[in-house]
């Protein structure tokens, strides 16, 4: 009985879909953005997957996005310019990449701001160089 109870709730829960962006999204364990960013550097230099909600897109060519987690961020930047995710994408996403501590120079951030719509960013932010986003619907 129970396992027909069990069968018949995952029949009536709603699907959660996903879009993919870059290369396939290995499976493993999610850091949330808010937890990367109050250590840093224990996350930083290995691949691993982040999370977070999409808060700023660049609207240029769709190269980068910004993740968001109780007011901490990190903008994922897709390595290489290898893929773009929709201008307006938006909701919650998963990024899996490489996280750095990154310094903005005046050029960058004066290209952040003018050219891809970003608000102005501080002397350095957390970034994740991604091979993939998965854009949860």
């Amino acid at each position: 009985m129970h396992k027909t109870l069990l069968i018949a709730l995952l029949a009536l829960s709603p699907a959660v879909s996903a879009t993919n962006y870059g290369e396939p999204m290995p499976a493993g364990d999610t850091v949330a953005i808010a937890a990367a960013a109050a250590d840093p550097a224990a996350h930083a230099g290995k691949p691993q997957r982040f999370t977070g909600r999409i808060t700023q897109v660049c609207q240029k060519k769709g190269c980068w996005v910004v993740l968001e987690q109780d007011g901490q961020s990190a903008r994922v930047m897709a390595k290489d310019h290898g893929f773009a995710v929709p201008k307006d994408a938006s909701g919650q996403a998963v990024a899996y990449g490489v996280l750095e501590i990154e310094p903005i120079t005046q050029d960058h951030a004066k290209h952040l701001v003018e050219e891809d719509g970003a608000k102005a960013p501080a002397e350095e932010e957390l970034r994740i160089v991604a091979t993939a986003i998965e854009i949860i619907d």
